[in-house]
């Protein structure tokens, strides 16, 4: 399964100083990461949204259901 995710980032070199990332994602609360390069960033980033995933599929009660819904927003 794909999903697709929101990757708000801030840093960055600013002025000729390398200062590094840092990123959250939205959709996930919990998924705060950083970097030295955007690269880096996405690749953490990445991985932390797959355990994010595989803590709750592995802490789910053995009755509980996932249904995936779509919801729209107003912009």
């Amino acid at each position: 399964m794909t999903r697709k995710y929101t990757l708000v980032i801030e840093g960055g070199n600013t002025e000729g100083n390398s200062t590094g990332y840092s990123a959250y994602v939205p959709e996930l609360p919990t998924i705060l990461v950083t970097g030295a390069s955007i690269d880096e960033l996405t690749a953490r980033a990445s991985e932390a949204i797959r355990l994010y995933w595989d803590t709750m599929r592995a802490e789910r009660s053995p009755t509980s259901q996932w249904k995936e819904i779509e919801v729209e927003l107003a912009v």
